[in-house]
């Protein structure tokens, strides 16, 4: 038979918030248990009443086998503690000590039923729901305890709800901040407990602390005074051993994700592991293994997917609750999402740029020396480039050498958009863990790096004998040298001042590997720039004196709209801007109401508006209609 599995806890908040507790309504709400429990029942085969009279039928380790006798347990469970709360609010407006016996004896049905669920969970549901019932039996234990004024065994069983309820947290279950709201309903008794027990420091420690402290030091190693007050002690601390321990052929995972020299800790044992999987694919990729590249991209994609689910889950969840351990919950999957997005496009970065430089190489356009370049750029090629043979090899392979480039901008322009919004989800502690701020500087630096290589390679086609635009080709050249290089340069040396240590640098390796420019090959990029550029002055022969000119000077260079060739490897063509404005103009955003304002100062030519209106009103018709308007 399969184990059941069931969120005590999230069936349990939402029951209260939808039927009268978001009100305080306690008989609402029993009301409630009192009518859904017949029905649970009678779909259970455990009804208690019919026409022949009053079986009683009870829930029991032999007969328990799926979520119904889990919810017939808890709904007697609730509806004998709303009672108790509905006669603790009368009593506290009468005083009358016969409804406070009346509170305790609700109270301790609402702790038989709570403590028959967590006896037979063990058999027939999973190792977590078991500890759930455990830890909701031990929150109905301490109400009744505090009741009677037993404050040392009030103490024991609230501190035990909460470790249980912690532990259950870090094994990873989807829904524990609900566990941790309803645990903050025993606070002012963990509270009044530790001030009526003497504990040292409680007064100015939190509950959580208090139960904690309580725990790690009077509880742990004394289970003949703990199993006094609280007989299955024993079994619920091996079953919490058990949970946290790796058992057969299972793989204990720390839930920790360890990035940029950096620590986030998260919930989810799935996604631990899919980020274990992940990162152990990429030690172990091999650039010319096509198969192992496809798998480890798979794994990246997984791992943000459940990131996300994960995110999801926990963002409904804090719409039922808000708590700190949610709060940071959320951050926390949200770094691991802005992890797998890094990766992704580190990948998809390496993976073009390494097309680009196959594809240069292939058409010998990687060299520095300008000999070389003047006859590559000057000699025949195969296929006659003069010719309308459109098949010749080199120009459409520097045409889509400037299309990979153009990806590539494109990708760490959507990294950086992605870096902003998941920024936004981050508490700051993360933020300054994984420092996102300078995840977005290493984009932008590795843009302008490969803008330079975009150019460069754009000005090769545009000089290439196919196409013949040595113009073109000399303005994007000035272009890489005069900005290019010297921005990608700055930014450069900006994050040089703050690079990862090298103790960091081990997990990061890829990232840094992949993305972060060094200015050895800003360098080469600038040296290659400069060796073209006279290259190409010596083939404007027949440019005019004008265009000459302002080779030496960069403010009268043409400006030049960039190529279509991310849409179209096709050629393409000069696109000039009309207007060449200055460095010092601004352009100012007109608001309609300036066109209001400068209305009255125009100056309208009235004698040809009127004989355009003479022209359209000449018949009698429209002379008569023109009359009784007022056209005229």
């Amino acid at each position: 038979m399969a184990l059941v599995s069931f969120d005590i806890f999230e069936y349990i908040h939402d029951s209260r918030q939808a039927h009268g507790l978001r009100a305080q309504d306690y008989t609402r709400y029993r009301r409630f248990c009192a009518h859904h429990l017949r029905t649970v029942r009678k779909a259970a085969k455990l009804p208690q009443g019919s026409t022949a009279g009053f079986s009683k039928l009870n829930v029991t380790s032999e007969n328990a086998s799926s979520t119904l006798h889990v919810e017939v347990q808890l709904l007697q469970a609730e509806r004998a503690w709303a009672y108790a709360m509905d006669l603790r609010e009368l009593h506290s407006r009468t005083e009358e000590p016969r409804q406070r016996q009346h509170v305790v004896q609700r109270l301790k049905a609402a702790v038989k039923a709570a403590h028959t669920l967590a006896a037979i969970a063990p058999g027939f549901c999973d190792a977590r729901t078991a500890l759930a019932a455990a830890a909701y039996w031990l929150q109905m234990q301490s109400q009744l305890r505090f009741e009677l004024q037993q404050w040392e065994a009030a103490l024991d069983s609230a501190a035990l709800a909460r470790v249980i309820t912690d532990r259950l947290a870090q094994a990873g279950s989807s829904h524990f901040a609900l566990a941790h709201a309803m645990l903050e309903a025993l606070d002012p008794i963990v509270r009044l407990a530790a001030y009526q027990m003497r504990v040292s420091g409680a007064q100015h420690a939190t509950p959580a602390a208090i139960a904690v402290q309580w725990y790690d030091s009077n509880m742990k190693g004394a289970e003949d005074r703990v199993s006094a007050t609280i007989p299955e002690y024993a079994d619920i601390s091996a079953a919490l051993d058990k949970l946290s321990a790796p058992t057969g052929e299972s793989v204990a995972f720390a839930n920790e994700l360890h990035w940029r020299g950096g620590t986030v800790s998260f919930a989810s044992q799935e996604l631990a592991a899919q980020v274990d999987r992940a990162q152990g694919l990429l030690k172990a990729a091999s650039g010319d293994n096509s198969d192992s590249l496809d798998e480890m991209v798979a794994a990246y994609r997984k791992v943000g997917k459940t990131a996300r689910r994960c995110h999801a889950e926990s963002a409904v969840a804090a719409q039922k609750s808000q708590t700190a351990a949610l709060d940071a919950l959320l951050s926390a999957y949200a770094a691991v999402q802005l992890y797998s997005v890094c990766v992704l496009s580190a990948i998809d970065v390496t993976q073009l740029f390494n097309e680009a430089q196959s594809i240069a190489h292939t058409c010998g356009a990687t060299t520095n020396s300008a000999d070389a370049l003047l006859g590559w750029l000057a000699g025949p090629c195969a296929g006659s480039p003069l010719s309308d043979d459109k098949n010749a090899p080199r120009q459409p392979g520097l045409a889509q050498v400037v299309v990979c480039y153009d990806k590539i901008r494109q990708r760490l322009t959507a990294l950086q958009r992605s870096v902003t919004e998941m920024e936004a989800k981050l508490l700051p502690a993360v933020r300054r863990e994984i420092r996102t701020q300078q995840i977005a500087d290493e984009a932008v630096a590795a843009e302008a790096y490969y803008t330079c290589l975009r150019n460069y390679y754009s000005a090769l086609l545009h000089a290439s004998p196919a196409c013949a635009q040595y113009v073109d080709s000399l303005a994007l050249l000035d272009i890489v040298v005069t900005e290019n290089v010297p921005h990608a340069t700055a930014l450069t040396a900006q994050l040089a001042k703050r690079d990862l240590p090298p103790s960091e640098a081990t997990d990061t390796e890829p990232w840094l590997r992949n993305l972060a420019p060094s200015p050895d090959k800003i360098a080469q990029a600038s040296e290659a720039a400069e060796t073209a550029l006279p290259v190409v002055r010596g083939l404007c022969v027949g440019a005019s004196e004008n265009t000459k000119a302002w080779v030496h000077s960069p403010a009268s260079r043409l400006s030049l709209v960039a190529n279509t060739l991310a849409k179209s490897a096709s050629v393409p063509q000069r696109v000039p801007h009309l207007v060449d404005f200055t460095a010092d103009f601004a352009v100012v955003p007109i608001k309609p109401l300036f066109y209001d304002l400068a209305a009255p100062a125009i100056d309208f030519d009235m004698s040809a508006i009127n004989a355009q209106a003479d022209k359209q009103g000449t018949s009698k018709l429209g002379s008569i209609i023109g009359s009784l308007w007022g056209s005229r």
